[in-house]
């Protein structure tokens, strides 16, 4: 059915994001947005409880927006619900990582937004990063409220929980959760330096206005 090279591509991220610490042993979770089976919208995802040092391609699931195995054997992400609901609400979102990264998770768990002060970051993102509304782990509250403070960036930190990340293929996604953390960890370094002020808003918004362009929403 042509999902092989996907599901290595997942495992092959896994072992990556577990490589740079945004991941570890089983933690958070993978998916890629597959082309339309039978009619349905599917994605590849990760399974429940899996350890990324023994994950093997075949364990990867392939489910339709319904929760549906299509293929594979076991159960799907605990976080699936997040990244459905992602898929449903950005039509430009090709794959989502939910990762426990350490510093993006300690602002999220102070629930705090991380500022624009990196230019990188806001190319990348579109803008700050929220945090969202606390939500139940797993629960479509989660999922909503993560959606309700993300709107049309690529990242949002879920309040005492860690840090979704997307990009319009895997790559960039796993871009996307990197530069987040490096930002997060650069942003709490200074904070106890001194006091930290965003970039200038007339150059966030010249850099919002090219993360918009390159993602194909309006810009005004």
């Amino acid at each position: 059915m042509g999902w092989e090279d996907t599901r290595e591509a997942i495992v092959e991220a896994c072992h990556r994001l577990e490589a740079i610490d945004l991941v570890q042993g089983a933690s958070g979770n993978v998916s890629v947005r597959l082309p339309p089976h039978e009619g349905r919208e599917i994605v590849a995802i990760t399974p429940s409880q899996v350890p990324y040092r023994v994950l093997r391609p075949e364990q990867v699931l392939v489910i339709d927006f319904e929760r549906k195995v299509i293929d594979g054997e076991g159960v799907p992400s605990s976080e699936t619900n997040a990244h459905l609901t992602t898929y449903r609400s950005r039509a430009d979102v090709g794959a989502v990582i939910h990762s426990h990264s350490p510093y993006a998770s300690a602002l999220a768990v102070a629930g705090l937004d991380l500022p624009p002060v990196l230019d990188e970051m806001v190319v990348a993102v579109g803008g700050p990063v929220r945090c969202a509304e606390f939500g139940m782990s797993a629960s479509q509250q989660l999922a909503d409220n993560a959606m309700a403070a993300m709107e049309q960036r690529m990242a949002v930190f879920l309040r005492q929980h860690g840090v979704l990340a997307a990009g319009r293929d895997l790559e960039e996604a796993i871009n996307v959760a990197a530069i987040v953390e490096r930002t997060s960890k650069i942003y709490l370094l200074a904070r106890s330096l001194a006091e930290v002020k965003p970039l200038p808003e007339q150059i966030v918004a010249i850099e919002e206005k090219f993360y918009k362009a390159k993602h194909g929403f309006p810009v005004e």
